[in-house]
């Protein structure tokens, strides 16, 4: 059976029904209804009963339609002291990608009356579309203390200080790089990619200075939060000097690098703190070995091979050394690293045999393809040890043997260790072959870095390419094809020659990975990191003219 609406009976799915009754009693229901109907001719009518109360209603349904017509309504609403109201329209007007209103913007970011919630939306808005105006207003929030302010807020600050290449920002955007809040949070990834955006001629000497420990408020931080000790401050400063590859802080980090610092004796009485000390000595070996590897200065080689024979070094340290000398590439590392290999460790010390199976890989790495007699040599070297070590297993085997059936299983740890290291050795071997047949032909090596290839090969690719500074066009143009590869390892290869050979000849290549991972990165957010990569090489890139 059919109802009748009956004469003159409005229809409650007609906006009209609604729109009449946005100054009655019905207010409040009237604008959800018409929220619900996602009416375009309730925009102007929303509008114009915005003053009248219910602002928050209002602004809701507003950003449910969906129109751009309500965009005065909703700077409007952005200006309230109503948190709820703010957020709401800062939220829509970042989605409309407003450039209109910077000023309004602006003014409510800086506010300190705002509400919180909002000002972060206004943030939001100002680093989305900044210009030359924001520099001064922004940077008073860039250097304030994150217990006294939301971190974030610093964190967008940067963002748009980046983004305008603001050269008075650098201090701050320096000291923000060893900002963490109460919490622990931080916001280095935007302070460091801002770093990047205003570019090497203002960011390098500060950068130095910290570097050499004679920036202040970065020690005093440093010595508030307990992060003084170890080399955590160098390990930042030499990893943000390896974004910005400048001749002028080879010294610095060179000296750096050889600076011992004793471990204090209340931290080696707690075995935690002894623990993260170490480590962060590790992360300063890695990052300054890294920077100047990015620079390729042959300085480096000298200290880093110190690093890697001292037998009083813990092994991360060496381990450490001896990876960022491939990544160097200078061949004046390899004998060195040959000497290396001729320490043989006792058969079960099984940490000893395995940095030198490191050393072998990185030499495979590191020896240029043609030259055929390091190469011989590192063959034999290897054919060496694989025959010892076989020796070894058999007698290892033999006491599996021999062992109760209950001790057996522990018994053939060893064979099986031993069995491990043969078959690394082996993909050793496949590395030299590849130097073999490539050489130093950058489309040969381009063909290796193909998925269909063993991870091992895909990488030692990565390192030949990279150190192709006389075929640096082919080169470059060979690890821009793979610049999304989906094996990390890999990946981090390839960037670190982008990193050494690109110029800014090569960032629309990178534009159209980057759209291609942040589509991926909408559906999973942990390919977020893969974004920000790209964007981070964008930005180094951006300051390095085409030869």
């Amino acid at each position: 059976m059919l109802l009748s609406t009956g004469c003159g009976q409005s229809d409650p799915n007609a906006p009209e029904t609604w729109i009449a009754k946005l100054d009655g009693a019905e207010r409040q229901k009237a604008i959800r209804k018409l929220a619900e109907l996602k009416s375009e001719e309730a925009v102007e009518p929303l509008m114009a009963a915005y003053k009248g109360g219910n602002k928050y209603d209002i602004i809701s349904a507003l950003a449910t339609i969906g129109d751009k017509r309500a965009l005065p309504t909703m700077v409007e609403a952005l200006q309230e002291k109503d948190a709820k109201t703010g957020e709401v329209a800062a939220r829509v007007l970042l989605e409309w990608n407003d450039k209109s209103n910077l000023a309004t913007y602006l003014n409510v970011a800086v506010n300190p009356a705002t509400p919180k919630e909002t000002r972060l939306g206004a943030l939001k808005l100002v680093a989305a579309n900044p210009d030359p105006s924001v520099v001064a207003p922004l940077l008073p929030i860039l250097e304030a203390d994150p217990d006294a302010q939301p971190i974030v807020f610093n964190g967008l600050a940067a963002e748009a200080l980046g983004k305008v290449k603001a050269k008075e920002a650098v201090d701050g955007l320096v000291t923000c790089l060893w900002l963490d809040d109460h919490l622990h949070r931080n916001e280095v990834p935007n302070c460091r990619m801002a770093l990047n955006r205003v570019g090497p001629e203002a960011a390098v000497p500060k950068l130095i200075e910290v570097l050499e420990r004679k920036n202040r408020k970065v020690e005093d931080r440093a010595r508030k939060l307990g992060f003084d000790k170890g080399g955590l401050i160098e390990a930042k400063a030499a990893e943000i000097l390896g974004d910005m590859p400048s001749p002028t802080a080879v010294d610095a980090l060179i000296a750096a690098l050889k600076r011992r610092e004793d471990m204090p004796p209340s931290i080696q009485s707690d075995p935690k703190k002894a623990q993260l000390f170490v480590m962060a000595g590790v992360q300063k070996t890695i990052s300054i070995a890294n920077a100047l590897a990015v620079i390729g200065d042959e300085r480096g080689v000298e200290p880093l091979l110190e690093i890697a024979a001292d037998g009083e070094n813990a092994l991360e340290y060496k381990l450490a050394a001896v990876q960022q000398l491939a990544f160097l590439g200078s061949q004046k590392a390899v004998p060195g690293l040959f000497k290396l290999l001729e320490d043989e460790p006792h058969p079960q010390a099984w940490g000893s045999h395995g940095f030198r199976l490191q050393v072998a890989i990185n030499l495979a790495n590191l020896i240029d393809g043609s030259d055929a007699k390091s190469l011989e040599k590192l063959e034999k070297t290897i054919q060496g040890i694989q025959t010892k070590m076989k020796t070894w297993q058999a007698d290892a085997q033999k006491q599996v043997d021999a062992a109760p059936a209950d001790k057996k299983a522990e018994a053939s740890n060893d064979v099986k260790a031993y069995a491990q290291t043969l078959a690394d050795y082996d993909k050793t071997m496949a590395k030299i072959a590849a130097q073999r047949e490539c050489t130093v032909d950058p489309l040969c090596w381009g063909g290796k870095l193909d998925p269909k290839n063993e991870a091992g090969i895909r990488t030692l690719a990565g390192y030949r390419l990279a150190q192709m500074s006389g075929a640096k066009d082919t080169a470059l143009q060979q690890l821009a094809k793979y610049a999304g590869d989906a094996d990390l390892t890999v990946r981090n290869v390839i960037f670190f020659g982008l990193d050494r050979l690109g110029d800014e000849s090569i960032i629309p290549t990178l534009e159209q990975q980057r759209v291609i991972d942040a589509a991926a990165a909408e559906k999973d957010k942990k390919l977020k990191g893969a974004v920000y990569t790209i964007d981070l090489m964008m930005a180094k890139l951006s300051h390095r003219k085409k030869a």
